[in-house]
């Protein structure tokens, strides 16, 4: 083990679970259906299987087990996906996030013409209350929030705007939480949040989450987060 590595094994061994933790992490969206598009032309999934791919790594070096759902791009099912986390501690589906049509713009980059909006920007993390460990979830999706604060990240808010698409209610306005019924979050038996780990129709924050910096940010949070909610 070089002395890097070594270095990393020490500070994560401090957050890792008193337990070993088995953490289902689910990679949104699937390669016919991918989600959120760029400013830049990148399809949500690819975004989502970047930092799946990080968070990951980082994880099994902290001491935690991983079960990846999604990851072949294959898994159209999503009452299928809540049924192949059974098992699984906790429960947390990777996502990356866009804005209402209506405030979609054009523009051309190296030759191409994509969609864009810089209105919003930031994270957002969902719960169900339809899912049976619905207090746990808000106490990991609060986590989650606070660590993504702690790391320099802002909420995005605009899930919270009356209009149609939006109009989300709040749980934690102050880490970025929401409640909403997703398949994956009511169908799960576990603890489970929804992460929106950023803006990727944002034309600066498409680009800073496609770094592997911000990767590593997002995923030490998310890490530290867990180790705190689950030992409640």
């Amino acid at each position: 083990m070089n002395k890097l590595f070594a270095g990393f094994a020490l500070a994560f061994a401090a957050i890792a679970p008193a337990h070993a933790l088995t953490v289902a992490i689910d990679v949104g969206h699937y390669l016919d259906a991918p989600g959120a598009t760029s400013a830049y032309g990148v399809t949500e999934f690819t975004y989502n299987s970047k930092l799946a791919d990080v968070l990951t790594e980082r994880m099994l070096l902290a001491g935690y087990t991983v079960r990846l759902i999604g990851d072949d791009g294959a898994s159209k099912d999503l009452q299928k996906r809540a049924k192949a986390a059974e098992g699984t501690d906790v429960f947390i589906s990777l996502h990356h996030d866009s804005t209402q049509p209506q405030f979609l713009q054009e523009w051309e980059v190296d030759g191409e013409k994509h969609k864009y909006s810089d209105r919003t920007h930031g994270f957002s993390v969902f719960v169900s209350k339809l899912n049976p460990k619905y207090d746990r979830s808000v106490d990991c999706a609060r986590a989650v929030g606070k660590q993504m604060k702690a790391g320099g990240f802002e909420v995005n808010t605009s899930h919270a705007d009356k209009l149609e698409g939006e109009s989300r209610e709040w749980v934690d306005q102050s880490a970025g939480v929401y409640a909403a019924d997703f398949v994956v979050l009511r169908a799960t038996t576990m603890p489970a949040i929804l992460l929106e780990s950023g803006v990727i129709v944002n034309r600066v924050e498409a680009k800073t989450l496609d770094q592997t910096v911000t990767r590593n940010k997002i995923a030490d949070a998310v890490i530290a987060a867990l180790g705190e909610c689950m030992k409640k």
